[in-house]
């Protein structure tokens, strides 16, 4: 059956109508008439399979990616990079606006990704025994099927050479896939490149990894550090809590931004290098000098409260993940930073405890894509603090949060940027000022 696209959704899907009813089609773009085939039948709304594009949008591209049907984790591939950039701009505003009015002259243009590929600087992929060798794949979009790939198009070149490089000295040594019976064998891997050296993290079952197979990974050039995380559950968590270090060396050392930092493969890092760069520089920029105290929560390494050590006479950053910390504190002490300190406690907890007994300038959050919990957010609209600047990867959480901080926070300047390329996501700085 023929529908015209009028939009698109959230997710990158087009969307039409037909019956009445809201129809989401995968892989179509907007003003695109296509042939589909209705796969979901809801009440409010249907989903279609696309069969054929009739009339093509403008702003379609050929898509070089031959795993982009299957694996769906780039769901605007078929969209021309502009476009990308207009829809991010367009599906950030639309999602604010549901929650309360934002006056679109506040909202920036989207800074742009100056390399739409190749660009993520790690990977957390499963991994399956295929005619008797251990492959890594993805699971794909919305199932358990496990689909095999060769070569992703997001993933940093050297990171994938290097990828490959691991999963052959695997079979050489006949590692197997997981069995959960048995509870031995390989699940994932985890792998990241920061200034062309690695880590790497195996997450197993109960194996005893033999050190000549340590001793060849060692050999792949930049390899520095290799890490066991031990997992026999089904818990959502990637990694666990029983760790091995196979290494003498624990955490990954890189340049960024003249600083010299450290990173262990649990600890979080933005995955665009070059974007996440220019997303804290934005931060710098957006942050007034002369403060007493800016507070940080979900600090991570420390990266942000240690570039913005000249803002403020002290900078606070507080991290759940204890080895984040031991590396944001030995990250201020290597590069001689004397007025940012780390704790580690619940971002929460630690703004309530902080606030009661220090005044707080200004207050930076990072939150994950769940956003701010609804405690964080009575803490914040308690608190007398005058400026927030608050970074989020999620435009509907920070809608619903925003929406809150409505009450005593007036939005002042909100500024969308492209780390994700090719896929719906859309990552923004939000600068709020106290009423």
């Amino acid at each position: 059956m023929k529908i015209k696209i009028e939009k698109m959704g959230i997710n990158g899907e087009g969307i039409g109508k037909l019956d009445h009813k809201i129809v989401f089609v995968k892989g179509a773009l907007k003003d695109e008439i296509v042939d589909v085939r209705i796969i979901e039948e809801h009440k409010n709304y249907k989903i279609a399979k696309l069969n054929k594009i009739i009339k093509r949008s403008k702003e379609r591209v050929d898509v070089g990616c031959p795993y982009y049907e299957k694996c769906g984790a780039c769901q605007i591939m078929q969209m021309n990079y502009e476009a990308q950039l207009a829809y991010k701009k367009a599906h950030l505003l639309e999602t604010l606006n549901k929650y309360f009015s934002v006056d679109p002259k506040i909202v920036s243009d989207v800074i742009r990704n100056d390399e739409p590929l190749y660009y993520r600087n790690s990977l957390k992929l499963p991994v399956k025994m295929v005619d008797g060798k251990l492959i890594s794949g993805l699971y794909q979009s919305d199932s358990n099927h496990f689909l095999p790939i060769k070569d992703c198009l997001i993933h940093a070149k050297n990171l994938e050479k290097v990828k490959k490089n691991v999963l052959n000295v695997l079979n050489k040594y006949h590692v197997p896939a997981y069995e959960r019976k048995s509870k031995k064998g390989l699940r994932a891997i985890f792998l990241r490149e920061l200034s062309d050296k690695y880590q790497l993290a195996l997450i197993s079952g109960k194996d005893n990894i033999d050190k000549t197979l340590i001793d060849d990974l060692l050999k792949i050039e930049g390899l520095e550090v290799i890490d066991q995380y031990i997992k026999t559950n089904d818990k959502h968590d990637f990694f666990s809590n029983e760790l091995i270090h196979h290494t003498k060396k624990h955490y990954l050392t890189f340049i960024f931004d003249g600083l010299k930092l450290n990173i262990s493969p649990r600890s979080f890092f933005q995955l665009n290098t070059k974007q996440a760069l220019k997303l804290y520089q934005t931060v710098a920029t957006m942050i007034p000098h002369g403060l007493d105290l800016i507070f940080e929560a979900y600090a991570g390494i420390g990266t942000i409260s240690l570039m913005l050590k000249d803002h403020a006479k002290e900078i606070v950053g507080v991290e759940e993940i204890a080895s984040a910390v031991n590396n944001a504190n030995l990250n201020a002490k290597r590069n001689k930073i004397t007025n940012v300190s780390f704790i580690c406690d619940d971002a929460a907890h630690a703004l309530k405890m902080y606030s009661k007994k220090r005044k707080i300038d200004l207050l930076i959050v990072d939150p994950p894509r769940s956003g701010l919990s609804d405690e964080m957010l009575i803490n914040i609209l308690r608190s007398k603090i005058k400026y927030l600047v608050y970074v989020s990867c999620n435009p509907a959480t920070l809608a619903k949060n925003l929406a809150v901080l409505n009450d005593n926070y007036q939005v002042i300047k909100i500024v969308p940027l492209d780390m994700f390329s090719e896929t719906s996501a859309v990552e923004s700085i939000t600068l709020l000022i106290r009423r």
